[in-house]
């Protein structure tokens, strides 16, 4: 079977560590994938440093063009349009689609504190304005259809965070953050078919179409609850 021109699958991720959990495993796959399909695709992780649906400086007539630099990995990387097979965002949701009387005003944190129930921090009102502010932004995104050009984008979601899917943990420090990155990658780095059923089989897989799955995590508090749809890629990888 004849094979065409590799495409890039370029992963946009908001840390090190979602880097280093998914990466190995994703790539594992699409190589699996592409010894049984006529085409063949190259994986490549690039990191946004940080969350960009969050970051005040993003609005929505300007995230088109902070994915392209991303994309073009401030200039380093050279690919064309062309080159491209698609670009799939991963983001956290952080709970941003829930009810304002689900942010609670608590004294004692310093930090977003994610919570079953909702999120407190000491200024209620500084959580109201990032998630006015990051809805916005993700709003925008699922209505970008291309970036670069022509290269097809798609976003998606790991809710609340990635740490709260791939290991049920809604707040973790940093230095651990790694620590569980590690672990994961080290778990299913030659256990393929079982990562597949995790994140496809597992009750918070959300099983959804693409759009369906965005309308399911914008309702019902569903942004601060363990969700995902990127079995969507998988599926589609495999």
């Amino acid at each position: 079977m004849k094979k065409t021109k590799k495409k890039i699958v370029l992963f946009i991720v908001e840390g090190i560590t979602d880097q280093i959990s998914l990466e190995n495993i994703v790539d594992t796959l699409v190589d699996e994938h592409n010894s049984s399909s006529r085409y063949e695709d190259n994986v490549i992780f690039e990191i946004s440093e940080g969350d960009i649906t969050s970051d005040y400086k993003s609005r929505p007539n300007n995230i088109k063009s902070k994915i392209t630099k991303i994309i073009k990995a401030k200039g380093k990387r050279k690919y064309e349009p062309t080159d491209y097979k698609e670009v799939i965002h991963i983001i956290d949701t952080d709970g941003a689609y829930i009810d304002d009387n689900k942010i609670f005003q608590d004294k004692s944190k310093e930090k977003f504190f994610y919570g079953p129930d909702g999120i407190y921090y000491k200024n209620r009102d500084d959580v109201i304005k990032r998630n006015k502010h990051k809805r916005e932004i993700i709003d925008s995104l699922l209505k970008t259809k291309t970036v670069y050009g022509s290269v097809k984008y798609r976003v998606f979601f790991l809710s609340s965070n990635i740490e709260h899917v791939l290991h049920n943990e809604m707040n973790v420090e940093d230095a651990r953050k790694t620590e569980l990155a590690k672990a994961f990658e080290k778990k299913y780095e030659d256990r393929a078919k079982d990562f597949i059923s995790f994140i496809c089989d597992s009750s918070f897989a959300c099983k959804k179409e693409y759009n369906q799955s965005w309308d399911f995590i914008k309702k019902n508090n569903n942004s601060i609850k363990r969700y995902t749809n990127f079995d969507i890629v998988i599926k589609e990888y495999i």
